[in-house]
């Protein structure tokens, strides 16, 4: 009898065991996907240099924190400043020429007033001898030379009309700023200014540094990688699950999140944000080509991509490639397979580019105004009709 009860016991756990079990899968684990085949992925801003020279300057290295628009780089301006130099003198020269220009016009001009006296008065002179010519009051070769005068002054004026309008045609319809040479080279300028401003490389991130590879003293060319920032705020996690767990993975599903580097007493709160368009395989130097008959079939992995709570960030900041555990709750299914739209995507940027010209306007307008001829001033904005 005892040990027969004792039997009936055993089972009775048993099977209150397996139930609870089964419960527990019913209810939770047959709804949660894990992998430990999951890491920090980010973002690696390589800092290139936009122009050739010798490094005259480092501000920081790696694992140093450097903010963004913080100066990191400088390259050696001896090049850059001469080139500005020449470019200040070709566009203070080109001023001068188009104020000779205008000047030409306005010579011109005087000259048709002048060429438009000296016709009337050889057409007078005409008109007067044709007059007496048949009374016999002029001789024939005194009329003939008042003809050919005629011919010579008005030919002369058109000539000068024709000068007038070649001259017009180089700066009609434009003022002196807005000339196409003097465009041309502040245009000279300007390229001048951006590369001076190139010789010194900011950061557009703001990160932690890593991989540095030059020297003081360095020669490096036009997008050689210098070194590289890190964003710590630029962060996600690519868990790597099997086809056969994503059935029911949905974007928007929330994620937990632990890495080796904390243990599981730091839990990640993520979101899944992208599933892969691709399996990991057809990214790889050689993709499989499964078209013989002995080919052995191997479940695929593919990377969804989970967003980290930017607070839990900040307190336990993570690094690049540290392995990661995840595990994706499945009980919502509310969400996509595949974006509709682009509402939501990451956006990247910087600022740091957009002041690289930066007061050569300035410049311009100065090297301009000390050029000028102040008689003109009418015309440095005003066209030339």
């Amino acid at each position: 009898m005892k040990l027969r009860r004792r039997v009936t016991i055993y089972w009775s756990v048993a099977l209150i065991l397996l139930l609870v079990a089964f419960l527990i899968w019913l209810l939770y684990w047959r709804f949660i996907a894990y992998t430990d085949d999951a890491y920090v992925e980010g973002n690696q801003v390589y800092i290139t240099p936009l122009r050739p020279g010798f490094i005259t300057a480092i501000h920081t290295d790696d694992t140093f924190l450097v903010h963004q628009s913080q100066l990191i780089i400088e390259l050696d301006e001896t090049d850059a400043k001469i080139s500005l130099a020449k470019a200040r003198e070709n566009l203070g020269q080109t001023v001068r020429q188009v104020c000779q220009l205008f000047y030409q016009v306005f010579a011109y001009q005087a000259d048709i007033e002048i060429k438009k006296a000296e016709f009337i008065k050889v057409a007078q002179d005409y008109e007067h001898r044709a007059g007496v010519l048949e009374a016999g009051g002029v001789s024939l070769e005194d009329f003939e030379h008042a003809v050919a005068a005629l011919k010579a002054g008005f030919y002369s004026l058109k000539w000068s009309e024709l000068l007038y309008d070649s001259a017009l045609a180089e700066v009609q319809g434009t003022s002196i700023k807005s000339h196409p040479l003097v465009q041309q080279a502040a245009d000279q300028v300007r390229d001048a200014w951006v590369q001076l401003y190139r010789c010194k490389i900011y950061s557009p991130v703001e990160g932690l540094v890593a991989q540095r590879k030059i020297q003081v003293g360095m020669h490096v060319e036009a997008g050689q990688p210098l070194l590289s920032v890190i964003p710590l705020d630029q962060i996600w996690v690519n868990a790597n699950f099997k086809e056969t767990q994503l059935k029911h993975m949905k974007i928007g599903q929330r994620t937990k999140i632990w890495s080796d580097l904390y243990g599981y007493e730091v839990a990640y709160q993520g979101t899944i944000v992208g599933l892969p368009g691709a399996a990991g395989n057809a990214f790889s130097l050689l993709p499989p080509q499964n078209l013989s008959g002995n080919w052995i079939k191997i479940v695929q992995r593919l990377p969804v991509r989970v967003a980290l709570n930017p607070d839990q960030l900040k307190r336990h900041p993570l690094r690049l490639g540290l392995s990661m555990h995840a595990t994706v709750d499945l009980h919502d299914q509310s969400g996509l397979l595949v974006p509709t739209t682009s509402t939501g995507s990451p956006l990247y940027q910087t600022p740091i580019f957009e002041w690289e010209e930066t007061g050569d306007q300035i410049l311009i307008e100065q090297i301009i105004l000390d050029n000028l001829d102040p008689n003109l001033a009418l015309f440095i904005e005003t066209p030339l009709q």
